[in-house]
Formats: structure tokens, sequence, C-alpha cells
């Protein structure tokens, strides 16, 4: 069924992140639920990658998507804020 979440799964291109070809499975769920923020980006001319994101997740999840990645500063504070917090907890 072409409107299923993994019809586009074994399609491959080079990622400009991590510097290597990938499949788009790794771009729709980098290890995580919601897809890389670079998908439409980098699939849009393969396949109408925009339908498949309004088809497979919620306005509130596209905007999760589309939104700027936090700034690395930002991004490090909140992991030292995370550890330390479950170091605090203990075991």
């Amino acid at each position: 069924m072409a409107d299923e979440i993994t019809a586009h799964d074994g399609r491959q291109r080079r990622c400009p992140m991590l510097g290597h070809d990938v499949p788009f499975s790794y771009c729709r769920a980098p290890g995580r639920r919601l897809p890389c923020g670079r998908i439409a980006d980098c699939w849009g001319e393969t396949f109408d990658i925009a339908a498949f994101i309004r088809r497979h997740f919620s306005q509130d999840d596209i905007a999760r998507i589309l939104a700027p990645p936090k700034d690395k500063a930002a991004s490090l504070i909140e992991l030292i804020e995370k550890a330390r917090k479950a170091n605090e907890s203990g075991p």
C-alpha cells in the first residue's frame, strides 16, 4: 500500500549531515519518533515529501519537525542539567 509510512524506506541518498548514503527510513526515524528536520530539503526532489509528512504526522508533529534546531550551547546546557539532576537523584 502506497500510504504506508514505510513505503519509501528503501530509497537512499547522501546525508549532508553524516556525509554518506542513508536510507529514507533513517531520515524518517533517526533514533527518535519524529523525522530529521532536514527531511523536506533532502527528499523534496525525490518524491512528494510534503504530502508524505501531512499524511503521516499531526500538525503539532509537523511544527516540531520544521522548528529550527536548538543552538549547540543551549543543547549542551540542557544535557548538563539533565545529567546533574539524574546524578542528584541517585540510583
